[in-house]
């Protein structure tokens, strides 16, 4: 037996999740899309070993992910049991560098000048480049 209950005596939905009234009104801003939103290009920070082992594979450098693996399995096999510091600290290393290889403010450094001089290394690694290939 079901027991169907009254329009009348139903409590009214919240107002956050009432429907709009005005389907006219809205704009293409406010349209949900499944397209990737390409101006935000800022890799979001691991917050488990997976999303570390991927972001690794996806963004670090070529052997980042088996230099990993390889310092988190001696991290484990020598540490205690009940004390896990030095994994913590292997997972933090490879954090850091990941943040670091992601993060346009560190990239834009490295093309800054040492010291106050004008070279830099980016630009001395194009000028070889630049010298062993010719003017292509």
């Amino acid at each position: 037996m079901t027991r169907t209950v009254p329009t009348s005596a139903r409590r009214p939905l919240p107002s956050n999740l009432r429907p709009a009234t005005t389907a006219a009104a809205t704009t293409e801003e406010d349209q949900v899309t499944t397209q990737p939103d390409h101006q935000d290009t800022a890799v979001p920070r691991p917050t488990t070993l997976h999303e570390l082992r991927t972001a690794l594979s996806r963004y670090g450098l070529p052997g980042d992910r088996e230099a990993f693996e390889q310092a988190l399995a001696a991290a484990l096999d020598s540490s205690p049991i009940g004390d896990l510091g030095a994994v913590a600290e292997v997972i933090a290393t490879y954090r850091h560098r990941l943040v670091l290889r992601t993060s346009p403010e560190a990239m834009a450094s490295l093309t800054a000048p040492i010291g106050g001089q004008k070279w830099t290394p980016a630009a001395d690694a194009f000028a070889r480049l630049r010298a062993a290939g010719g003017d292509r």
